[in-house]
């Protein structure tokens, strides 16, 4: 066996990094007890603990690292117990600085104003008090979301302090802390920047195009990642602020911006590579593997090692959000054949399964994804596995038109 890596946790859509790890000759060692995503078949151990920061398990995970050589997390829960671990341990890592602003939108809010970037108007919520004080008597496009959730969970649209207060109970319990943060809806377009940062200069930088269907909630319709990108120069120079705000010397920085006419406006960032299969689409139209760079910095290599050729110029996933009771599996044969862009087809409704228009991104129906020379004849490849999944599931598509369109 190669060297030792200890995953503490992971999310969904990650079994790439899984199958990349066990091909560079690593030693994998699981310790996830409260994913839904299951990857216990894809690592050489696998331990049930609870991987979130704050678990009672600290000193049972810390004893694990500690025969190994190098210890990551694939969940945005665990970034903070990670970093705080690797640097008990003499570990490479994020940092502690890093990883706990990484898991609080709200602290990610005051670091980017007091270091002069573009920000909302925005406030931290603990109580209905401060969404009084935030809307007034105002008409006011807003979003509320828990300060410390991933993957659109509780992240809503309001407009009025009525529909706020509204909301609160909700957002509030999806947040661990019981925190959340209001801020001014910031139009535009929304792209996710992947940075490998290596004694905090970007080593690789990638973007990603996300749409966003239009609702209450924010769903993750599509990703494209293109081999060249018009706007690389700006992304590497925001990620290299960004680390240098967080404190981020060397490892995987995810930041999500909206591009309008204040600017790059940061969303939300984090410590790890981004999820929805945004590595898998950077390794595929750039050359660079994310989960690889990964890994070499978790075992304190060099990551410049993970890029090499892309194997098409572009690369995309879109994502079927639908309704309905899901009839049957779908197998991928009946899906695929005449789409030969379309590399991926994932049913993620399991039969009798009812379905409901989803607020967030975990009650998605499935995905396809793939990569090709044109990106509209990709593009209109990946829309017909969709229709051709929804069909033999069973399902009604939820009709919400593209934000980006």
């Amino acid at each position: 066996m190669g060297p030792k890596l200890l995953v503490v946790g992971a999310g969904a859509m990650r079994s790439g990094a899984f199958g990349l790890w066990r091909r560079m000759g690593l030693e994998v060692i699981l310790v996830d007890g409260t994913s839904a995503s299951q990857y216990q078949e894809l690592a050489d151990s696998y331990i049930a603990l609870d991987p979130r920061d704050g678990t009672a398990a600290y000193e049972r995970i810390k004893d694990l690292a500690a025969g190994c050589d190098g210890v990551t997390t694939l969940a945005d829960g665990s970034q903070q117990l990670v970093a705080e671990i690797a640097a008990e341990l003499g570990l490479p890592g994020s940092g502690v600085q890093a990883a706990a602003a990484a898991r609080s939108k709200a602290v990610q809010r005051e670091l980017c104003e007091q270091a002069g970037m573009v920000t909302p108007r925005w406030r931290t919520v603990r109580s209905e008090r401060d969404l009084q004080e935030f809307f007034g008597d105002r008409k006011i496009d807003a979003v509320l979301k828990p300060t410390d959730a991933t993957g659109g969970s509780g992240v809503l649209a309001v407009s009025t302090v009525a529909a706020a207060l509204r909301e609160w109970p909700i957002v509030r319990t999806l947040s661990r802390q019981r925190i959340g943060v209001v801020e001014e809806l910031v139009e535009g377009r929304e792209v996710c920047v992947e940075a490998v940062l290596s004694q905090g200069e970007p080593v690789a930088v990638s973007i990603t195009e996300a749409e966003h269907g239009v609702g209450p909630g924010f769903v993750c319709t599509a990703g494209r990642v293109a081999s060249v990108q018009p706007d690389h120069a700006i992304a590497s120079a925001q990620a290299a602020q960004l680390g240098a705000v967080l404190g981020l010397s060397d490892g995987i920085l995810h930041a999500e911006f909206k591009v309008g006419p204040s600017g790059w406006t940061l969303l939300e960032t984090a410590v790890r590579p981004g999820g929805a299969l945004v590595p898998d689409m950077t390794r595929l139209a750039t050359g660079t593997d994310l989960y690889r760079a990964q890994a070499l910095q978790a075992l304190g290599q060099d990551p410049r090692a993970a890029t090499g050729a892309p194997t098409a110029p572009y690369a995309q996933v879109r994502y079927l959000v639908a309704t309905g009771r899901v009839r049957r599996f779908v197998p991928p044969a009946e899906v695929l054949d005449g789409l030969p862009d379309v590399l991926l087809l994932c049913q993620q409704g399991h039969p009798g399964q009812q379905l409901r228009s989803p607020l967030s991104d975990g009650g998605r129906a499935g995905y396809a994804l793939g990569c090709g020379d044109d990106p509209e004849r990709l593009d209109e490849q990946l829309r017909t596995a969709l229709t051709r999944l929804c069909a033999g599931m069973g399902l009604t598509v939820v009709d919400r038109a593209s934000a980006q369109e």
